[in-house]
């Protein structure tokens, strides 16, 4: 973990996640980074803001959560298509799924954070 952009941090995860997947390992990304860069690493932004941004993204799970209802993150598993047809090719058997970032991750910190302590968004700031 480092908040400083610039470091490898997606670069490493994504390509370390493709050379498992490739080698014969099932892989499970989860991109908690609101810039959604290792999401978009897999998904192309045009097909995650068509067919994922409003219902299968983490921030449906952190929304869940500040609900207090039961919400299964399976649901929210995708397997990018385009990779995955590569990792084929080598015929170990590996696939790599990934649970998507949302651009909206941004106050989801505070979200969850007033809700533990009971306060409100305005006492916080």
């Amino acid at each position: 973990m480092n908040y400083k952009g610039g470091v490898g941090k997606t670069s490493v995860t994504a390509n370390l996640a493709a050379e498992l997947a490739w080698l014969g390992y099932r892989v499970l990304l989860l991109d908690m980074d609101p810039q959604a860069s290792l999401t978009f690493s897999f998904v192309k932004p045009d097909i995650w803001q068509r067919e994922y941004d409003k219902t299968k993204t983490i921030k449906k799970w952190f929304d869940a959560i500040t609900q207090q209802e039961a919400f299964s993150l399976k649901s929210l598993v995708i397997t990018p298509e385009a990779v995955n047809s590569e990792i084929c090719k080598s015929g170990k058997g590996g696939k790599l799924d990934l649970i998507a970032s949302n651009l909206d991750l941004i106050n989801v910190d505070l979200e969850l954070a007033t809700q533990l302590r009971g306060a409100t968004l305005n006492q916080i700031k």
